[in-house]
């Protein structure tokens, strides 16, 4: 049953996706933790997840056979979208709504969720055929 489960390239996407938020979100509260400012510890973290993302979702979720380097480039700028648009949206929730950062993190998690797979789904991994 799960692996008639993890067939689904969605539920694959979810799986990586909810590991990628452990890394990501735990890396983010650690560096919180830590005493590092918001937009750093957003930066660090960010850097971390996109490596465990990648990963998994190359061999994982979208099984490419691409070549590496040219998906890596495409992988990393729907990144550096998603980056750019979350560190938009983690200041304004954070420093102009005074919402609690660890609050912030967790409503950016969704719009960068929302980017990412459809990004890597339609651009980064996108079967060439």
């Amino acid at each position: 049953m799960i692996k008639k489960l993890f067939q689904n390239q969605k539920i694959r996407f979810l799986f990586v996706g909810g590991l990628n938020t452990i890394v990501g979100y735990g890396f983010y509260s650690l560096f919180l933790i830590l005493n590092i400012h918001y937009f750093i510890a957003n930066t660090l973290s960010t850097i971390l997840g996109v490596i465990h993302s990648y990963l998994w979702n190359r061999y994982f979720t979208f099984k490419s056979k691409q070549k590496a380097l040219k998906e890596i480039v495409k992988f990393v700028s729907v990144y550096i979208t998603s980056y750019l648009l979350g560190s938009a949206t983690l200041w304004i929730f954070t420093s102009l709504l005074k919402i609690s950062p660890y609050i912030s993190g967790l409503i950016n998690l969704i719009i960068t969720t929302l980017i990412s797979w459809f990004g890597h789904k339609y651009f980064s991994f996108k079967e060439n055929k």
